[in-house]
């Protein structure tokens, strides 16, 4: 089974993700709290992780830079997303593999997620 960690500080979209991806037959790890992401990352070591680019005090694109920089964790896809498009151009900046904007048709969605899985 296919681990997913998803990090968003909005509890009901949180809850929303972690439910489609579950019923897809993910293992999903869930964190609120972007201070709490780089300690699951390696916890829960996920296949894949869904990162949202507005963290409440922090930026989703500097900790998947962060990531994507760490030799440990270089090889785990990063998908961001985020309801301003805007923050889709900036992917290749901080080394994310792609970007769905919220919010997202669940069928654009699901299909991003298993390009990008390992």
């Amino acid at each position: 089974m296919k681990k997913i960690l998803v990090a968003d500080d909005d509890i009901d979209i949180l809850t929303l993700v972690t439910m489609t991806l579950g019923m897809q037959g993910f293992a999903v790890d869930a964190v609120s709290n972007w201070k709490e992401i780089t300690e699951r990352v390696h916890q829960f070591n996920p296949d894949l992780i869904l990162l949202d680019v507005s963290l409440g005090g922090a930026d989703g694109r500097d900790i998947c830079k962060k990531i994507k920089l760490q030799n440990d964790t270089s090889h785990i896809p990063v998908i961001l997303f985020s309801a301003n498009l805007e923050m889709g151009e900036s992917i290749q900046d901080c080394m994310a593999q792609a970007f769905i904007a919220k919010p997202y048709d669940l069928s654009h969605f699901l299909t991003t997620i298993r390009t990008h899985i390992n």
